[in-house]
């Protein structure tokens, strides 16, 4: 990948003079995620915390690749080219929004992400021996480029800074290793992945266990759960609801981490809702605003037990339908 000039220095100021075209010349459109976790706005304004905010379409983590396409003020408009979506356009693309400019960097240095955070937040620290918290924190489902150190650590290359922080190697499990894991060891880990949800609080279009973080709400939505549990095993699954059931293959009954949908009321073509099978009659949702992350049997959820619940059925207006992403 090109890099800029000498003269332009990768900074933020050389970040915004590139998207103006004030001369210096950018090799890519290419930025990436240096903020633990950002919003993707609709518009160039900020969130309102502790509502249902139509404005809000996603969350981005950090190490996320975005694609630069313009900017006003302090925000840059990006397509956020990890987290595909249809229904926007009517066509697959990566989530398109607004992200402050202040959470982005140029991507002239990207790396292979060779792990995946594991746990709902993971602290990392300034040393190997765990001793003096860095300012950083990671989501689950988080990517990064680390290094183990006799299974007791991960070294983690940053990009926004020289050096490297440092994470319990309980936190993330490699990526190719996760890779490996049978099917049927992939469905246990998944749900128990969302099981680390529970309690967490609704947010729409958010993508994180919600957490005290200054200047910022945090939350999960209730495709995202299933987004970033499927995460934590090396799958990857589309962002939202409907664009997860257009991609399921459909199974008549579910199986442990597949996932049972609702459509919109009398349109069965439209789904609105997913939830994660746990096994048993259960499953695992984000209800909605307002509502926390819970675990709930179909009987209480839908008024009828699984065997009474065959793809098609209907209600109160919501067709509900199964989809699995795993063998």
């Amino acid at each position: 990948m090109a890099r800029p000039p000498a003269r332009c220095p990768v900074t933020a100021g050389w970040l915004l003079a590139s998207l103006l075209g004030a001369g210096c010349a950018m090799g890519s459109s290419q930025l990436v995620v240096t903020a633990p976790v950002v919003d993707l706005r609709a518009k160039p304004s900020s969130a309102v915390p502790d509502t249902h905010d139509p404005l809000q379409e996603t969350q981005l983590l950090y190490g996320e690749v975005v694609r630069a396409l313009r900017r006003q003020g302090s925000w840059v408009y990006v397509e956020a080219t990890e987290q595909t979506e249809f229904s926007h356009s009517g066509r697959w693309q990566g989530y398109p929004g607004w992200v402050p400019e202040a959470a982005l960097a140029p991507a002239d240095r990207l790396v292979l992400p060779l792990i995946v955070v594991v746990e709902p937040w993971v602290q990392a620290y300034e040393d190997a021996h765990l001793r003096r918290h860095s300012d950083r924190r990671f989501p689950m489902g988080t990517h990064l480029r680390a290094t183990s150190f006799g299974d007791a650590v991960w070294r983690v290359e940053l990009y926004d800074a020289a050096g490297f922080a440092w994470l319990p190697f309980r936190s993330a499990r490699a990526l190719h290793e996760a890779r490996r894991l049978s099917p049927d060891v992939q469905r246990r880990e998944i749900v128990r992945a969302a099981e680390r949800f529970l309690g967490s609080a609704y947010y729409w279009g958010g993508r994180t266990a919600s957490t005290r973080t200054e200047g910022q709400v945090t939350g999960v939505d209730c495709s995202a759960l299933v987004n970033l549990a499927y995460r934590t095993v090396a799958v990857e699954i589309p962002r939202d609801a409907h664009e997860q059931f257009l991609k399921a293959r459909p199974v008549e009954q579910p199986g442990p981490a597949d996932l049972v949908f609702l459509s919109a009321r009398d349109d069965p073509t439209r789904v609105v809702h997913v939830m994660l099978y746990a096994g048993n009659g259960h499953v695992i949702e984000g209800p909605g605003t307002g509502q926390q992350v819970r675990h709930i049997t179909l009987a209480q959820r839908l008024g009828r037990p699984l065997e009474a619940l065959p793809p098609g059925s209907v209600v109160d207006g919501q067709t509900v339908s199964y989809g699995a992403f795993l063998p």
